[in-house]
């Protein structure tokens, strides 16, 4: 099984710039700075963003769980496996995505990376994998992650 594969979409910048509405006007997690994972509920935030509804809607994916990752240093999400029984995950950039890398390890060596996440992808969480700063850039990196009751394995193939 391969560690990513990007997935299209139209509208990214709608779908962004909604997500980072909700998680400023309708969450604390940018006002107490609270890096790594925060959960967010998904069937609210689907009505603040339609375009992702209907972004879900048009590939056939029905959403389980949605969080945000805040992400400043390298410490914030470092190497890690996540929990079964999820395997594919997807992650959407939301906000200063430049400058970061997704790493993906097998035995501590480097397997795959996407710098400079623009659009969706869809990645194997049983792949050890982080998030690290390449360059200087603006703070925080917030990314949209969400796990599905139909996972899309097969983009994985």
């Amino acid at each position: 099984m391969k560690c990513y594969a990007e997935f299209p979409c139209d509208n990214m910048e709608i779908i962004s710039s909604g997500i980072y509405d909700y998680v400023k006007n309708k969450t604390e997690i940018l006002t107490i700075k609270k890096f790594g994972w925060n959960f967010l509920d998904c069937s609210d935030l689907l009505k603040h963003v339609p375009e992702l509804l209907n972004f879900f809607r048009k590939n056939k994916l029905v959403p389980r769980h949605a969080a945000i990752t805040l992400c400043e240093t390298n410490d914030h999400l470092p190497k890690h496996i996540d929990e079964l029984p999820v395997i594919a995950k997807m992650n959407m950039p939301v906000l200063n995505t430049q400058g970061w890398a997704n790493r993906w390890y097998i035995d501590n060596q480097l397997v795959a990376e996407i710098l400079d996440l623009k659009g969706p992808i869809i990645f194997n969480s049983q792949i050890e994998h982080s998030v690290e700063l390449t360059t200087a850039t603006v703070f925080p990196r917030i990314i949209a992650s969400f796990t599905f009751y139909n996972e899309p394995v097969e983009f994985l193939k």
